[in-house]
């Protein structure tokens, strides 16, 4: 009789009051005011932060990472990273790290963001999110201010994943 060992889920890398506190964040910087155009800084910044969103699909809950993005608003350039993304459960218990990461791309016109963050991520455990997904996110924000002009971004997210595992990613955002 052969047997098949099933791999237990990559333990997470935050706990529930770590996502109830990016939760909780993101609610206070979505509505901050938008830098105005002769506010924005000169140059480039790096803003860090979180990115999440709610997921349907082979797995249902939500997703919650790390975010870098850097803004260069001299060239209108984005790029950055989305990793140490981890699933959390309906009642915001996180359950599992994905491994990979997204790598994020795209332009800022006098203060508005498009980007999208695409990559593979990995899973392990559960037969229904177990392998590979090609993840891709389709980010839509803008500058916006906290302490001064310009310290901080903010937006949304949406997008899908295809693969091993299919996700459906909605209702999301961002900020740093």
């Amino acid at each position: 009789m052969a047997m098949t060992a099933c791999s237990s889920p990559t333990p997470p890398s935050i706990s529930a009051q770590d996502a109830a506190d990016i939760d909780a964040e993101y609610d206070v910087i979505i509505a901050l005011p938008n830098t105005v155009l002769a506010d924005l800084p000169p140059g480039s910044a790096s803003f860090v932060g979180h990115a999440g969103a709610e997921i349907s699909g082979d797995a249902d809950g939500s997703v919650v990472g790390d975010m870098v993005m850097n803004v260069n608003f001299a060239g209108n350039t984005i790029d950055g990273t989305i990793d140490n993304l981890n699933v959390v459960d309906f009642d915001r218990i996180p359950e599992q790290l994905l491994g990979g990461s997204l790598t994020i791309s795209g332009a800022e016109t006098d203060g508005a963001l498009t980007a999208t963050a695409s990559g593979n991520l990995t899973a392990v455990g559960e037969e229904s999110v177990r392998g590979t997904s090609y993840v891709t996110l389709n980010m839509v924000g803008d500058v916006r201010i906290d302490t001064s002009n310009g310290d901080t971004v903010v937006g949304t997210v949406s997008g899908s994943g295809n693969g091993d595992f299919d996700l459906t990613i909605y209702d999301g955002g961002f900020f740093g």
